[in-house]
């Protein structure tokens, strides 16, 4: 039984005085701590009920200061656990991502941050052990919030653990670790591959299409595994996107500090519509003894303004690229009214915060040749209407567009972060480190080793719906080792790459202003270390480069200067 503390007492006394002003509240409420609402760690109960109503209190108070003492604390929820098990028996297919991640689909909140202004979550040496799939931090529509120390993980990760006992040229088995139980139902749509020697993934993935169980906690899993895997370690993923464990939308001056991510059922860290955003010390990275951490990308930004910073953060184990930072080519279509449009977006999996996105009034949108990726003019918007459940847009312009409308997308530049990324970590984990999709960029100091993509991408892309072509990209003084082996490989770079997916590659200056200088690239028999392609005014200087056949290639781009490089 929980037992409320006096904290909750004066609590109470302070929220119920009706004749004391918001000043007095704020004036006497600077710190709460949830022990006084009766989250204790370590004890085995649920927690997510009191911390719920700790920080509802705190919004009613306008507290300055949440403190969440050390230990773990059990966050579970009878929806969330309910859909953890109906994916787990394959209720949702052998790719749940179709059920799970769909624009507005309800899911399950941890804790909900709207509209909470200047509040600092103190959480060094807490952790949050999730019992079902959820979305434990959601930061929405709030300003200058701080939560500092946290760890998020599961108590059953949403993936298992097994070696490969088996390899033929239609199927491989797997037995799978007791800790990890498994049925003939259970969702595996990818299997990651970790090579125990050389302590990092292997570069090729597996995508079953079916499965079946031979033998307790062994699979058969119906699809081409190479053979070098044989006896390695299988990472089964039983999901690919769902929600994040931090959420960020529509939300400004957001300080995740010493913040550290195990496991989730999707992305580590989503953000969109957002503003100035710094990551400080932050960890997605296993579980101690584990290879794996979050089952998508380990953070992904979309249409956000401002700046984001990573700042001597570490990144390992997860199922796609450490950051993603982009906005997506709208879909143009005719609309009643002059000037009138109505936009759309046809990303393959949506937006990845499934929710509308849309330009806003006086933001600026380039036209874009589908073909080429190249943006031809700049245009305004003078009037927007949303129909989020229609998932479209209806947007009134400056001027008409001129014509064929397939032959063009849309991309608002003008909800475009600035980005740092300095003195990071990136090791072993599927696709690219950095992939940059914005303007004024740094990417200096960084350590990138063994991912299964080319370390540093600054690219387009069409097909995903994602750009726009990059501005002002300074990339220094990085060392990469032993990247560019598998999936997410751009052009057969190892280390950096710089290039438009788009049926037309061969437009130069599309990309404008790259500065590549200092980097250290130790390929493992790759065929390039630095390509660069669809670009204009690059410097490509004082690289170091070895294990490649090539060390800089360049291709379809103008002014471009590269001298010693060795």
């Amino acid at each position: 039984m929980r037992v409320l503390g006096l904290g909750w007492v004066l609590t109470v006394v302070l929220l119920s005085g009706c004749s004391e002003s918001r000043e007095a509240l704020q004036s006497r409420v600077q710190e709460q701590s949830v022990a006084a609402f009766g989250a204790q760690p370590n004890d085995d109960l649920n927690d997510l009920p009191a911390l719920r109503e700790a920080l509802d209190a705190c919004r009613l108070a306008s507290c300055r200061r949440l403190v969440i003492p050390p230990g773990t604390y059990i966050l579970r929820d009878d929806e969330a656990v309910r859909l953890r098990d109906q994916v787990m028996r394959g209720e949702f297919g052998f790719n749940p991502e179709r059920e799970m991640f769909r624009p507005y689909r309800p899911y399950v909140r941890g804790l909900d941050f709207t509209g909470i202004e200047e509040l600092v979550v103190e959480a060094s040496g807490a952790e949050f052990l999730v019992e079902g799939w959820m979305e434990p931090i959601s930061l929405e529509r709030c300003r200058d919030v701080t939560i500092r120390g946290l760890t998020i993980d599961y108590a059953r990760p949403p993936f298992s653990l097994g070696r490969i006992q088996k390899v033929t040229a239609s199927y491989f088995d797997v037995e799978f670790e007791p800790r990890f139980p498994v049925n003939d139902g259970i969702p595996i749509p990818r299997v990651m591959l970790w090579d125990e020697g050389r302590d990092q993934m292997l570069g090729t993935c597996v995508y079953p299409d079916r499965l079946e169980m031979i033998g307790p906690q062994i699979l058969r899993l119906y699809g081409r595994c190479p053979e070098e895997a044989m006896g390695a370690l299988a990472l089964a993923g039983h999901s690919f996107h769902f929600r994040p464990a931090v959420f960020i939308h529509e939300a400004a001056d957001i300080v995740l500090d010493e913040v550290a991510i195990h496991s989730q059922p999707g992305m580590g860290i989503v953000g969109h519509r957002a503003k100035d955003l710094l990551f400080r010390r932050l960890r997605i990275t296993p579980r101690a003894g584990l290879p794996m951490s979050t089952n998508t990308d380990a953070t992904h930004f979309t249409t956000c303004s401002g700046s984001i910073r990573f700042e001597d953060c570490q990144f390992e184990g997860h199922g796609d690229d450490a950051t993603n930072i982009h906005n997506y080519y709208y879909t143009v279509a005719a609309e009643e009214g002059a000037r009138t449009y109505q936009l759309t977006v046809e990303a393959p999996t949506g937006t990845h915060a499934q929710v509308l996105d849309a330009p806003q009034v006086g933001e600026t949108l380039e036209l874009v040749e589908r073909r080429t990726l190249r943006a031809v003019e700049s245009l305004e918007t003078t009037a927007v209407e949303l129909f989020p459940e229609e998932w479209r847009a209806v947007v009134k312009l400056d001027r008409p567009i001129e014509g064929e409308l397939e032959d063009y997308f849309l991309i608002n530049v003008s909800a475009l972060p600035r980005v740092e990324i300095v003195g990071c970590q990136v090791r072993s984990h599927r696709a690219r480190a950095f992939l940059i999709k914005t303007r004024d960029v740094l990417i200096e100091g960084n350590t990138i080793e063994n991912t299964t993509g080319t370390a540093i991408h600054v690219g387009a892309e069409g097909a995903w719906h994602e750009g726009p072509t990059a501005e002002n990209i300074r990339i220094r003084r990085n060392r990469i080792v032993g990247c560019g082996t598998g999936e997410g490989t751009q052009n057969q770079a190892s280390g950096i790459a710089v290039n438009v997916h788009a049926p037309d590659t061969t437009v130069p200056g599309l990309h404008q202003n790259i500065l590549i200088e200092g980097n250290q690239i130790i390929g493992r028999d790759a065929a390039r270390g630095i390509f660069v392609s669809g670009a204009g005014n690059v410097t490509i200087r004082y690289n170091q480069v070895a294990g490649c056949s090539e060390a800089v290639v360049v291709e379809h781009s103008e002014q471009v200067a590269v001298y010693e490089n060795r």
